[in-house]
């Protein structure tokens, strides 16, 4: 085992906040889990989750917000601190992540207009619409103004009290003082409105009254580098804010994000390090610690930024969620084993908004660490001979979780490299980071002793050569011929050829949307990037609606960029002599009723429209199951991922996982 680096020991490096000393430069900063219960307060899997990343070294572990009242919406599974019921749940999180050695603190905030009101009034500074969901919030009293201003105290007393280190308040992210503080929502005249001194008060009484409630525990603040949004607090303006928060001398450290309507996430198409800058502008700033975040995704960035003096500390807390031990992988000098963040955000942020459990497209365990913790590091009690076929995500995910368990394994593969299709998604722009997980996976497998055997295409002879006690058939899906095509035609392409950029494109283009997943949208941007002129079509409302809405976005963005036309609505019925046969109405049906003068039902064709194209681009895909016929039934054979059914990349590796684990 190798000695840390030495560009990486100032990670290492104990800093002293406050009262207290972070054992090293490494935070796993305030994030939603939806670790809860039915009455909103922090659950058993919420303990075994913070626990792990503190056993995995990180120096303080912060909870996702915990709204301080009852008039603060709950998106997302947020915890409620409105009386005492938490504060033994506190004890609980606080004693199980001390038990490893770290800090943790809650974040404080209020949501303020930040929901589509469902749950009742909504209370901002005033009457100003400022959120994505568009709810006309209710204008707060003074009277309201000093209930919330008490509501901060009270739930930071709670924290302290249930052994927590301190508390974070929210001050950034278009909750509550963050509304306050911009003049696009703080539209008052009185002592809390009307310029940037009155604006400020809310934020100033939130901080002295938390401070009384904490005594000398940490209170920690978390502000936008920029709103980045117009009309709102730009870069100066946030910088003078933080100013006046440091000279209150209440606060301390700073942890700066960005962001004022939505998710504060940016996603794989963002550049990594991508709040930096505003990290650094806060530093030359203030005399305090200052901590940075934004796709800090690996230990050198983080090293750099620090030596950079971007930052004092750095949150890295989508690279916890993929992998918990980073910071003890680091210290014993095993980089190359950490698990990567690929920026993704399917079950990160996807699954808040599916209202389920936080987890992560490449670690199974996150999540659900209270049963799943130990099974790779658990040796299975029988060593097996296992043969792998396809080295695919589902592939390699099966071939290391069986490695690690104790099998022998080997592992067929077609192609010249690991990573299955999921290398040829990442050639599109905007997606590299997914061949990240492939190159850990691949490079897990051969660290693990996986017979890797690349460039052949597994016949049943090579597989029963190897006197295989199990066979997974992990062979994927491929291109095939949509039902609505009615013959063969050179004309009908599919996506992943044309991804691939073969071949080359020109004209008129149609790309129809059947996964709801990006492999449309992936194929329209590249035949517009060949200067074709693109449509794309789908049946649904929208396209890719199985998407998260943050890199839907960027998606569209791009597609709108590049001149894609898009259809919605429109079902595609037949496809003949290069046109496209649809019916307006998308799922809902290919027919319309309605009742006629006499009372009768009828039921008539919805309108329809053809599209002509020099080539149509398909999504549909088909398992590739041939191996299931020719190997013999005296063989035990299992299959995972694509073979069964195509869906999305966290249902082939959670499955791998699982099935890895029962042999």
């Amino acid at each position: 085992m190798s000695a840390v680096a030495s560009s990486l020991r100032p990670l290492l490096e104990p800093l002293a906040v406050g009262s207290r000393t972070l054992r090293n430069r490494i935070v796993v900063t305030a994030h939603a889990t939806y670790n809860i219960d039915a009455e909103h307060l922090p659950n058993d899997d919420d303990v075994a989750y913070f626990a792990e990343r503190a056993r995995g070294g990180a120096a303080l572990v912060a909870m996702g917000t915990t709204a301080v009242h009852p008039s603060s919406p709950t998106p997302y599974g947020i915890y409620h601190n409105f009386d005492d019921r938490i504060v033994p749940r506190y004890e609980v999180l606080s004693a199980a992540v001390h038990e490893h050695g770290g800090l943790i603190v809650p974040q404080l905030g209020h949501m303020g207009a930040r929901t589509d009101g469902e749950a009742g009034p909504v209370w901002a500074p005033s009457q100003v619409s400022h959120h994505l969901w568009g709810s006309v919030p209710y204008a707060m009293s003074r009277a309201d103004v000093r209930t919330v201003v008490a509501a901060y105290a009270a739930a930071a007393e709670r924290a302290v009290r249930g052994g927590m280190d301190g508390v974070e308040i929210s001050v950034g992210h278009g909750q509550m003082v963050n509304l306050f503080l911009s003049p696009l929502t703080n539209r008052r005249t009185d002592e809390y409105g009307g310029d940037d001194e009155r604006r400020f008060r809310f934020c100033r009484e939130v901080l002295e009254g938390v401070r009384a409630a904490v005594g000398d525990a940490l209170l920690l603040v978390r502000v936008n580098g920029s709103d980045e949004v117009p009309g709102s607090l730009d870069q100066d303006a946030w910088l003078d804010i933080d100013q006046r928060i440091a000279e209150t001398g209440l606060v301390d450290a700073i942890n700066v994000s960005a962001n004022f309507y939505g998710s504060v996430i940016p996603t794989m198409a963002v550049p990594r390090g991508c709040y930096l800058h505003y990290a650094r502008a806060v530093r030359k700033r203030v005399d305090l610690p200052v901590g940075a975040v934004g796709r800090i995704t690996d230990p050198s960035m983080a090293a750099q930024a620090l030596e950079d003096g971007d930052a004092d500390f750095v949150g890295m807390t989508r690279a916890h969620i993929a992998d918990p031990h980073l910071v003890t992988k680091v210290a014993e000098g095993r980089t190359d084993e950490i698990r990567p963040c690929i920026g993704c955000i399917q079950m990160c942020q996807g699954e808040l908004g599916r209202h389920r459990n936080v987890k992560c497209v490449y670690n199974p365990v996150t999540g659900r660490e209270r049963f799943l913790r130990d099974v790779e590091s658990t040796k299975a009690p029988t060593s097996k001979r296992i043969v792998v076929v396809g080295g695919g995500p589902a592939g390699l995910e099966t071939a290391r979780v069986s490695a690690l368990r104790g099998h022998r394994v080997t592992l067929f593969d077609e192609r010249a490299e690991l990573g299955g299709t999921v290398r040829l998604a990442a050639r599109v722009e905007g997606r590299d980071g997914l061949v990240d997980a492939v190159d850990w996976l691949g490079n897990e497998v051969r660290r693990l002793g996986v017979d890797v055997r690349l460039r052949r295409t597994a016949e049943a002879a090579d597989v029963l050569g190897c006197e295989p006690d199990v066979v997974v058939l992990a062979t994927g899906a491929s291109d095939a011929q949509p039902q609505w095509a009615g013959r063969e035609d050179r004309r009908l392409l599919g996506a992943a050829d044309v991804v691939s950029g073969r071949p080359r494109l020109s004209g008129d283009v149609v790309v129809v949307d059947e996964t709801d997943r990006t492999t449309g949208m992936s194929a329209a941007l590249v035949a517009a990037e060949q200067g074709c002129r693109v449509t794309l079509v789908t049946a649904r409302p929208g396209p890719a609606e199985l998407v998260e809405p943050e890199v839907r976005d960027d998606f569209l963005t791009r597609l709108v960029a590049a001149g894609v036309e898009i259809r919605c609505s429109v079902q595609v019925r037949s496809y003949d002599d290069g046109v496209l046969h649809c019916g307006v109405g998308g799922l809902a049906a290919l027919t319309y009723r309605e009742v006629d003068e006499e009372g009768q039902l009828l039921t008539r064709p919805v309108a329809d429209i053809a599209l002509a194209a020099d080539n149509v681009v398909h999504t549909w895909t088909e398992p590739r199951a041939e191996l299931f016929e020719d190997l013999p039934d005296d063989v035990e054979v299992r299959a995972v991922g694509d073979v069964l059914n195509p869906h999305r990349i966290e249902g082939a590796v959670h499955a791998a996982f699982e099935l890895a684990a029962s042999f």
